[in-house]
């Protein structure tokens, strides 16, 4: 990558540490630039990170060229990604920071910038913030700079809004009596996650709640179930939640030890939202959202509306359709009526909360839900002949005459993704044949 690509991607700006544009002078020309754009004339930013090594790294630069340019800096430390979007509306922080690489391993990080409202920025900012990054950052005079805080209340704010989940309930301990075992991926929510479980009365069961730096996302989490499904099984626990490096995604595992993923958790919320007043029988899925969900919310007389991947596209979807509920089968689940991000603690108390009212283990959530066969492939872009992929998306469409193939540049690895849909074993068997046939 060089300084003439455009370098905010579907989430944020990401990239391995060290590597263009994920290296400190880089950060502290976007800080400048950040500012200059979004408080001209000064004001507050709120800068939270993942636990990755490198995230001391970038706040340090961040705090730096935003203290030059004139800003007050409040540093939230490790925390969810959704816990800082909370925080950025409920203070006088004009914007926020997110420090993270999300899903990746340590190797890389990133950067996002939330609105006053909460919210991802548009595009139309991003682009004024790209024609800034050729100035050099901005030091201002000692009377006009800036200076940095420690938060010290970030942490129980999000836990006012998670709580809130159950208020009116008239129960301090709704979790009592369930034992819940919880994957932080080593990372954001590591400290969070246990302690708002435990303060609900649940019994816990922590794994992957102790980062060094190095370990998030390192074979545990939302990307990689398989120790949480074991435990699961293993501790006869009611439920297992699988969160990733910044807690906006999330996986459950039921009492059974069976994965329930995206597609699984928005039809498990649609039901218990039918009787919400705010519920318009619309949910906001993606492209790669399974068909069966569709099928199945069809039946209920509910629409399934497809976004471009990527949460931001899902909330914008979101907005312009007036849906409560929306989320891509990754994990990414945003509801409105609580925040306009994805949250993966918020999804999970929501769910345990359905699973209270109707006195039903979190398996029985999912039925009437079919789902169709899916099967998904990634490529290292740096492989792929990028003049076949049309070739190969015209071929594969005719073997899956019952499905669908969708070919797509991932917008946050370097990698070629494809989905084969269709319960057809032999169609499928074809059209994986025909990828290394054409050898793209």
């Amino acid at each position: 990558m060089n300084e003439n690509n455009k370098v905010f991607g579907t989430d944020g700006i990401r990239g391995k540490v060290g590597e263009y544009p994920m290296t400190v002078d880089f950060t502290m020309k976007l800080a400048s630039a950040i500012a200059s754009t979004l408080t001209p004339n000064g004001g507050q930013v709120a800068i939270g990170k993942d636990t990755r090594i490198s995230g001391y790294m970038f706040e340090s630069a961040l705090e730096s060229a935003f203290v030059a340019y004139g800003l007050k800096v409040i540093l939230l430390g490790p925390l969810p990604s959704p816990a800082i979007s909370h925080y950025v509306r409920e203070t006088d922080a004009n914007f926020g920071i997110v420090i993270s690489a999300s899903h990746n391993s340590y190797e890389y990080n990133g950067i996002k910038i939330i609105n006053q409202n909460g919210e991802k920025i548009e595009e139309l900012l991003e682009n004024r913030i790209e024609s800034k990054l050729i100035d050099s950052p901005v030091t201002k005079t000692a009377n006009m700079i800036g200076k940095a805080y420690r938060s010290a209340d970030s942490r129980d704010k999000y836990k006012e809004l998670l709580h809130s989940v159950f208020n009116g309930d008239g129960n301090a301990k709704p979790l009592e009596g369930l034992k819940i075992v919880v994957d932080s991926s080593n990372g954001a929510a590591y400290k969070i996650a246990p302690q708002l479980l435990l303060e609900l009365g649940a019994e816990i069961i922590p794994i992957a709640c102790s980062p060094n730096g190095y370990n998030i996302n390192k074979n545990c989490g939302s990307t990689y179930p398989e120790t949480i499904k074991n435990t699961v099984k293993a501790t006869n626990s009611d439920l297992g939640i699988a969160l990733d490096g910044d807690a906006d995604r999330i996986l459950l595992i039921d009492e059974q030890g069976e994965l329930l993923d995206g597609d699984q958790i928005l039809y498990i919320l649609t039901n218990a939202n039918i009787d919400n007043s705010s519920f318009n029988s619309k949910v906001v899925g993606t492209v790669m959202t399974n068909s069966g969900l569709e099928k199945s919310l069809k039946k209920k007389n509910i629409e399934l509306l497809r976004s471009d991947v990527g949460d931001k596209n899902v909330y914008k979807m979101m907005q312009s359709s007036g849906s409560i509920i929306g989320g891509e089968t990754s994990g990414h689940i945003i509801n409105l009526e609580y925040l306009p991000t994805g949250d993966g603690l918020l999804t999970a108390l929501i769910i345990i909360k359905e699973s209270l009212n109707k006195k039903s283990p979190i398996s029985n959530l999912t039925k009437g839900l079919t789902l169709v066969n899916q099967h998904n492939i990634n490529i290292d872009l740096q492989n792929v002949d990028t003049e076949k992929i049309d070739t190969l998306q015209d071929k594969a469409s005719t073997l899956i005459e019952d499905g669908r193939v969708i070919i797509r540049k991932s917008g946050t690895e370097p990698l070629l993704r494809i989905l084969i849909e269709s319960d057809n074993e032999e169609a499928v068997n074809k059209v994986k044949h025909l990828i290394k046939e054409i050898n793209i």
